[in-house]
This record gives structure tokens, C-alpha cells and sequence, in this order.
């Protein structure tokens, strides 16, 4: 349906829901989804995460890696995620963004606003571990952490405005495991997921729009979001030992689908307050993991990430007003390539560092929603595990995550890209991005 410069209370609906379907993260790993869940695992840019049997944390990557661990141990842990993300409109562009009708005497004209400010949001994600032996063979533990998540927060006066404001996606993960040990070369696990998703969004609306004015005429109203819903999923995985010295890990982790509901209300008087809900999958991944025992002092280990990200080609959102509207992402699948290396400095003291390779499931400009700003990025960290006793220990690590900068020419409601099927708002520019983390986790044998 092409647009004409008379904008109805459904064309608000129609924004609203695909704003809504586009809330994201400035997450630490690609799309919204969040690598951390082990400090350990985290000072070799969690290469090897999935042959780790160092303490409890490392569970949520592989449960079979439970059949390694002795007794009783519980981790916990938490980054501290920094994020820095600015706007920056794109030479030749008078604002960095346009009034994006097609006809009539306001096509292209710009729309004032500040370049938003540091649209990453500082967040500390935490996590828990435990697990328990049942017998020689079999151990079972239970993970707690939140694998998606993050925010990006934008002044609200900034150009980008109608596209987002604020943004934020939580999911808490509850995951019971059990292991089972084959034989001394062959380990199996197996987990069911129950992950808790909230999603909020605030954006503005133009109410210009209504009156067929030039943008700003009218001061903004605003929409906000709130949805929320339980989802299910299972994970499962193998760990073998060739030979001695070397482990290889294989894990999958399902795909978790999630209705979330919640309302949608707005101080704009012609949009009434309505229900609102997003039919959403969270992608399924699989690891592929090797570590290798050099000497009794250097350990190496290496990993493959595959997440299905294509799962969120096409979001489905329905409002209680009648309205449903299926917005195409044409998200790609990715692979996160990592290697690191460990070094045994003493008893009580082993070093710890890696790089990866993490890619974006964002194909192009055109599908880069302002509230996530995503693109490919390289990891560069460095850690260390201390043991101060037969009990406890402690591990630290610290990540620096150089994003390439993240191009945006997209529209803050597109249904589809015709010629005359853009969204009413058009926002044209580049993002400075980078990310440091800062992690602690503290372990213990019971």
C-alpha cells in the first residue's frame, strides 16, 4: 500500500507495531543475544567453552561437561557490560534525517533533532551455576542467567526519535541438566530451558502527520510498549576424549518461541490504548568445541558458533485494535569463530586470553533498526582464575569488542521497500560503536 502524505490513526498503528517488532539490544555478542555466562570461559573470548570442565558456570554451554566436574560446585558471577554507540549523519545529509513520504511538498524534508548521545546503556548481567553428583555416572545442576538482553537509550529530542527512544529486551533463563558419563571418553547431557522474555519500547509519534504538516509542526506524543511472556526449549550435548589431553564438545541449544503480550498505550489522543502482542523465536545454536593440553603448563582451545538468526526473518505483531502486520528483518545465520589459550603460572594462578570473530545477522543498512544498532565485531580479551583454597576461587577477566561501524539507511516502519512502501521517517547515518566488559566470578566445591 503506498503512503500518501495524509497519515490515518492506523498508519500510527501499522508504526507502532513495527517499531515494536524491531526493539533490540546493544548486546555484547551479535544481534541480542549475550555470550556471557561464564568468567571463566570469558578470558579466552569462550573458545573452548564447550570442553571446559574448569567450574559450574561452564555448564550452560555443554551439560555433559557436568560428568568432569567432582562433588558439588556452584559459580557465580557477573559482567559488567560498557557500551558506546553514537549517531553520526551521513555526509550530505542536511539532518541525518527526512520526512520520507514520496509525493507532495514535504518529501525529504529533514527533521530536526540532536544526534542522540551514547545510545549504548551500561548493564550488569549476571550469572548462577550448580551442580550436584546423583552417582558415579550421572550428575545433574541447573544454570540461571540471561542469555538475551541489553538496552540502548536515546535522547529524546535526537533525530532518530520516531524509530526509538528507549529500548530494552531481558530473557532469564532457568535450565536444569542432567549428565551422564559413558565410559572415561564419552560423556552425555541434556537440559530442559524456561526462559522468561520482557520486552519494552518508548518511541515518538509525529502528529504532524495527521494534519499534513511539515514534521515537527506539532509537538511529539509518545507510544510505549510493554510485553512479556514464558517460553520452552531443551538443550543437549556430548563431551569426548580421543586421547589423552584433548577433549572435543558438541552442544545445541533449541530455538525458543514466545507470544509476548502486553499493552501498548500512547499520549496521543487519536491512538487509543490497546493490547498488544509479538510473535517471536529466539534462534537455536550449535557449538563446536576443542581444547588441546599442550604441556602440564599451556592449554589451547578453539571454537565454532552457529546461531540461527534467520528464525527472525519475518515477525508477526498483533494489536487488540485488529491490526496484524508481518515485517520482514531477512536476519542471516551466523558463526562466531574464537581461539584462546590458557597458561598454568602456578598452583594457584593460570592466565588466560583469546580473540573471536562475531558476525552480524543484520544483511544491510536498510534492515539496521536504530534501536540495535548491530554489526560484525572482533574480540580481544585477557583473564585469570586465582585459587585461594581447596574450596574457593575466584576468576576475572576483562574484553574490549572493536565494532565495525555500523551503517543505518532504514525507516522506522517498513513493511516492505518498494518504491512507494517506505515508513514515514528516514534516518541516514553511521554509529561509532565499541563495547568494553569487565567480568568477576566467584566458584566453589561444597
Amino acid at each position: 500500500m503506498a503512503h500518501d502524505r495524509t497519515a490515518s490513526p492506523r498508519s500510527f498503528q501499522v508504526g507502532i507495531a513495527l517499531s515494536l517488532a524491531l526493539a533490540g539490544s546493544q548486546a555484547a555478542a551479535s544481534g541480542f543475544a549475550l555470550i556471557e555466562q561464564s568468567v571463566s570461559s570469558m578470558g579466552t573470548a569462550y573458545a573452548g567453552a564447550g570442553t571446559a570442565t574448569d567450574d559450574a558456570s561452564t555448564a550452560f554451554f555443554n551439560p555433559a561437561l557436568m560428568s568432569g566436574m567432582e562433588g558439588r560446585q556452584a559459580s557465580f558471577g557477573a559482567h559488567l557490560i560498557l557500551p558506546s554507540s553514537e549517531f553520526s549523519k551521513a555526509p550530505g545529509s542536511a539532518t541525518g534525517a527526512a520526512y520520507n513520504t514520496n509525493t507532495g511538498p514535504f518529501a525529504g524534508a529533514p527533521i530536526m533533532g540532536t544526534d542522540g548521545g551514547n545510545g549504548g546503556v551500561n548493564s550488569a548481567v549476571p550469572h548462577a551455576a550448580y551442580v550436584m553428583e546423583i552417582n558415579d555416572r550421572v550428575k545433574a545442576g541447573v544454570t540461571l542467567n540471561v542469555p538475551f538482553g541489553l538496552s540502548t537509550r536515546y535522547n529524546s529530542d535526537w533525530v532518530g526519535r520516531y524509530s526509538a527512544i528507549d529500548s530494552e529486551i531481558a530473557g532469564l533463563n532457568i535450565n536444569p541438566m542432567l549428565s551422564f558419563k559413558v565410559n572415561d571418553r564419552l560423556s552425555l547431557g541434556a537440559g530442559v530451558s524456561a526462559m522468561r522474555v520482557r520486552l519494552s519500547l518508548l518511541f515518538a509519534l509525529d502528529t504532524s502527520l495527521l494534519a499534513s504538516m511539515p514534521p515537527g509542526t506539532f509537538p511529539d506524543s509518545h507510544a510505549e510498549v510493554d510485553v512479556v511472556d514464558w517460553g520452552y526449549g531443551f538443550n543437549a550435548g556430548l563431551l569426548f576424549e580421543p586421547v589423552d589431553g584433548t577433549r572435543l564438545g558438541l552442544a545445541y541449544r533449541s530455538a525458543v518461541k514466545v507470544d509476548l503480550d502486553g499493552t501498548l498505550s500512547s499520549t496521543f489522543s487519536g491512538q487509543p490504548n490497546t493490547s498488544a502482542v509479538l510473535s517471536d523465536t529466539l534462534p537455536a545454536t550449535a557449538l563446536v568445541s576443542a581444547t588441546h593440553r599442550v604441556n602440564d603448563d599451556w592449554t589451547v582451545m578453539a571454537d565454532v558458533l552457529w546461531t540461527e538468526w534467520s528464525e527472525l526473518d519475518t515477525l508477526v505483531v498483533q494489536l487488540g485494535t485488529g491490526n496484524t502486520n508481518s515485517i520482514p528483518l531477512h536476519w542471516e545465520d551466523t558463526l562466531r569463530v574464537a581461539l584462546g589459550a590458557s597458561y598454568r603460572y602456578s598452583d594457584a594462578l593460570t592466565l588466560r586470553g583469546g580473540i573471536a570473530n562475531d558476525e552480524s545477522p543484520v544483511p544491510s543498512p536498510l534492515f539496521r533498526p536504530a534501536s540495535l544498532p548491530d554489526e560484525d565485531r572482533f574480540w580481544l580479551t585477557l583473564g585469570a582464575g586465582v585459587v585461594l583454597s581447596k574450596k574457593v576461587s575466584f576468576d576475572v577477566g576483562y574484553a574490549h569488542l572493536f565494532i565495525d561501524d555500523p551503517r543505518i539507511n532504514s525507516t522506522d516502519a517498513y513493511s516492505s521497500l518498494g518504491p512507494n512502501n517506505e515508513g514515514f521517517h528516514r534516518l541516514d547515518g553511521t554509529y561509532e560503536a565499541s563495547t568494553d566488559i569487565l567480568s568477576a566470578q566467584v566458584n566453589w566445591k561444597l
